[in-house]
Parts: C-alpha cells; sequence; structure tokens
C-alpha cells in the first residue's frame, strides 16, 4: 500500500473542507436560497456559488470514502476508526446542508452542519499532521 498516496488524500481533503466551508459561509451570509425552485441555480443571486458548493460537497463524500478505503487497505485500527467518523461527520455535515437549505433555514440545522463540519475537519487536519508518525514501523 502507498502511503504516500493515502497523505495525498489526506491534503486534498482539508484543501476541500476548507473550500466547502469558505463557499458555505459565503452562502449563508450572502445568498437567500428560494425555498419553491432552491435547484434553479440560475434564478436567483448566488445560485452559481450553491451549485459548486454542492459539488464541491460531492468530492468531499467522495475522497472522504477514499480515505476509509485507503485506511482499512493500510490494516491500521485507529486510523480506520478516525476515518469511519470523519466520513460519518462529513455524510451528517452534507444532510444537515440539504435539510437546511430545503426545508426552511432552520438556524438549529445551520448549527449541527457547522458542527459536524468542524469535527470531521478536525479529524482530517490532526491525521495529516500525524501521518507520518502513523506510518508502521518496518
Amino acid at each position: 500500500m502507498d502511503f504516500k498516496a493515502f497523505e495525498i488524500l489526506l491534503a486534498a481533503e482539508v484543501v476541500l473542507l476548507f473550500i466547502q466551508f469558505w463557499l458555505g459561509v459565503a452562502i449563508n451570509l450572502f445568498v437567500s436560497i428560494p425555498l419553491l425552485s432552491p435547484f434553479n441555480f440560475s434564478s436567483y443571486s448566488g445560485g452559481s456559488e450553491v451549485l459548486a458548493h454542492i459539488i464541491n460537497g460531492i468530492f468531499v463524500i467522495a475522497f472522504a470514502a477514499l480515505i476509509l478505503v485507503y485506511s482499512v487497505r493500510l490494516k491500521m485500527i485507529f486510523v480506520s476508526a478516525l476515518s469511519t467518523a470523519a466520513l460519518v461527520l462529513v455524510i451528517v455535515a452534507s444532510e444537515r446542508g440539504m435539510v437546511f437549505a430545503l426545508i426552511g433555514h432552520d438556524n438549529t440545522d445551520s448549527l449541527e452542519m457547522a458542527t459536524s463540519f468542524l469535527a470531521a475537519y478536525t479529524i482530517y487536519l490532526a491525521m495529516f499532521y500525524l501521518a507520518e508518525r502513523m506510518l508502521p514501523q518496518k
């Protein structure tokens, strides 16, 4: 197993999550998503940012799944557990974001989304920082 590829995936995930955070904050502050046509992105100001946020979110989930697959192949139980927790948190953040955007902009959904994001970001950042220390000794 190529541990360098695992590190690259972690770095990419941290970058994708930062982009997701930046887009999410910008949308939350400056975009009013219409409840009747949220997927008609060209019909409202900021729709292209919302679309970019959704596409980036799909990449975040895909990379989180790849990181989990790599961590299982590395046969390191602690890394696999962290990867599983982070993937679950990324999915929860995505689900809370969809509920927030589509059902009524409830601040509780926004808080849950942000908290899940922060926990996942912290896990991936810590895993990236500790990647060399996690490498099995030969």
